[in-house]
């Protein structure tokens, strides 16, 4: 009898305990999003400045490490292309990676500006971009660590109560 009041407590704790890793591993998902995000604004700049790519071109290229990604790329050369307004992307952004929305704006503001200036001064919007999505990334990552300190903490002492309350 003691094993299985044993068993249960142990499994209640590690139940608990997965289910908080789950969620941080949400959180861990979205900077990882907003980091393939990054490194495509910066390949975009370097193609479409120093190589004189088109957007298509670029595109085309670039080597996605994941879905949501590539889905938000092409999202931007739609609109890029039907001059739509950007607060659908932030919004279709949100709704399939959950990037704060400083970040979504960030990245939507490529297309108020692609296209239409030339290299130089595209080259250092596409830099300034790059530096505020940064910022904005690096805010986020702060807070996601203080919450997943928290997460793990409090992980280990709900479920104890949980176990001591079931058992």
């Amino acid at each position: 009898m003691i094993w299985i009041k044993s068993m249960l407590f142990v499994l209640t704790i590690v139940t608990v305990k997965l289910i908080f890793k789950f969620i941080n591993d949400y959180g861990d998902k979205c900077i990882a999003s907003m980091e393939e995000l990054l490194n495509f604004t910066d390949y975009l700049r370097t193609y479409s400045c120093d190589m004189k790519l088109s957007y298509e071109e670029i595109y085309m290229k670039y080597n996605y490490k994941n879905d949501e990604t590539k889905k938000i790329c092409n999202k931007l050369q739609e609109h890029l292309i039907h001059k739509k307004n950007k607060y659908e992307l932030e919004n279709f952004m949100k709704d399939l990676i959950h990037t704060p929305d400083d970040f979504n704006k960030y990245f939507s503001d490529i297309i108020d500006y692609y296209g239409s200036t030339y290299s130089d001064a595209l080259n250092k919007k596409l830099l300034f971009t790059i530096r505020e999505m940064e910022n904005s990334m690096k805010d986020f990552v702060r807070s996601h660590t203080e919450k997943k300190n928290l997460n793990n903490r409090i992980s280990i002492l709900v479920g104890c109560l949980a176990a001591v309350i079931l058992i």
